[in-house]
């Protein structure tokens, strides 16, 4: 397996965000794929359930699934999911893909073969984007998410998904940070058009950062791919 090969086909992460009830449905799709890399997650949509209830959107537990594969499997992936999963349906689920800018050469190795030993008769669906979208992670105290959210939204964001986490830090950071790092923490992932970015991230900054009580961080990644944003499928060139 050449180097060349490894260039031409990068190795990316596919996140799936979907309604808790719908997580078997992504799981079997990786499992016939044989995506060699899934993490499985639970995590929670921005509206309480009353709202879901009251407009039919979707759950607010969320199943959320990250894998690492090839570029190809992703797409071929994005498509089959576009055939077999209503992701337009508003409050339904979204996925996305990013690029990765390294692994272990074990890892890469794990992919390609996975993608060559992969059989899919499907045509690769694609409707190119004019609009990039990134993905915003905020890393804040726990119990912050909702009003993350608020501050987000207030700045162009349409939605975000909660996963719960514990942090843990060296004594040398914390000195050097003048904080103390509290365990429970709160993941807040917002996918968004890149040119909603900035204001989101400077808005959240601002009211949760490390000067403030939420003692939060936050970055943003840029999204190779999406879909259930209102449109089949989304490819994004980033060369």
């Amino acid at each position: 397996m050449d180097n060349n090969h490894i260039s031409n086909n990068r190795i990316q992460m596919l996140t799936s965000i979907v309604d808790y009830s719908l997580g078997h449905k992504v799981i079997d799709i990786y499992k016939k794929n044989r995506v060699p890399v899934n993490l499985v997650l639970h995590g929670y949509g921005a509206a309480n359930s009353e709202i879901y209830d009251i407009l039919g959107f979707g759950e607010v537990k969320k199943s959320v699934i990250f894998s690492v594969m090839t570029e190809t499997m992703a797409n071929s992936i994005l498509d089959e999911m576009h055939k077999k999963m209503d992701l337009n349906k508003p409050g339904t689920g979204i996925a996305f893909t990013i690029s990765l800018s390294g692994c272990s050469s074990i890892l890469s190795k794990l992919c390609l073969t996975a993608d060559d030993n992969r059989k899919s008769e499907s045509e690769e669906f694609h409707m190119m984007q004019k609009e990039p979208y990134d993905l915003i992670l905020s890393i804040v105290s726990g119990g912050l998410f909702s009003e993350v959210m608020d501050v987000a939204k207030a700045a162009g964001a349409t939605g975000g998904t909660l996963i719960h986490a514990r942090g843990v830090g060296s004594e040398e950071a914390a000195k050097f940070l003048g904080i103390t790092i509290q365990p429970e923490k709160d993941i807040v992932m917002i996918l968004t058009p890149h040119e909603h970015r900035h204001r989101i991230m400077e808005k959240i900054t601002k009211e949760f950062g490390l000067a403030t009580a939420g003692k939060g961080i936050c970055f943003s990644l840029p999204v190779s791919a999406a879909m259930g944003l209102g449109t089949h499928s989304i490819s994004i060139d980033n060369d």
